[in-house]
């Protein structure tokens, strides 16, 4: 009885204390933060004032020139997406008609539903009462 004590113990404290690890790691895990190093980044050791400025301004006319960039492929995505959207919905409506046409061609009715023969009625599938179903292993 005392074993059985100790280790429903251990268990519950082997639990608690990974549970409270896990915990920490997750909270110190959403503080980090990713640092964006620029390639044009300044070197503190710089001591020409002239120089650091004339760096800050290269840095950003480059991020400005990124973002033209950035900027322009988006919006040629979006082109390209709404042309995507357009041809796919020209396909559909014109291969809708065909089937249209081929339905007509040779006279099937739209309407008919498959459905499916009710299982009580289906002679091939006899289970007895007192018989379990043989269960198929996964």
């Amino acid at each position: 009885m005392e074993m059985e004590d100790k280790t429903m113990k251990l268990t519950n404290l082997t639990i608690l204390v990974s549970s409270i690890l896990l915990l920490f790691s997750l909270l110190s895990a959403g503080e980090k933060a990713v640092k964006k190093d620029h390639f044009l980044s300044i070197n503190p050791n710089i001591k020409n004032e002239k120089l650091r400025a004339e760096i800050e301004i290269l840095m950003t006319d480059f991020d400005v020139e990124i973002q033209k960039i950035k900027d322009y492929y988006t919006e040629e995505i979006e082109k390209l997406k709404e042309e995507r959207r357009l041809e796919v919905k020209a396909i559909k409506k014109e291969f809708g008609e065909k089937r249209e046409t081929l339905i007509i061609k040779y006279g099937e009715d739209r309407k008919v539903k498959h459905s499916k023969p009710e299982r009580s009625n289906s002679p091939d599938k006899k289970v007895e009462k007192n018989k379990k179903p043989i269960r198929k292993p996964k």
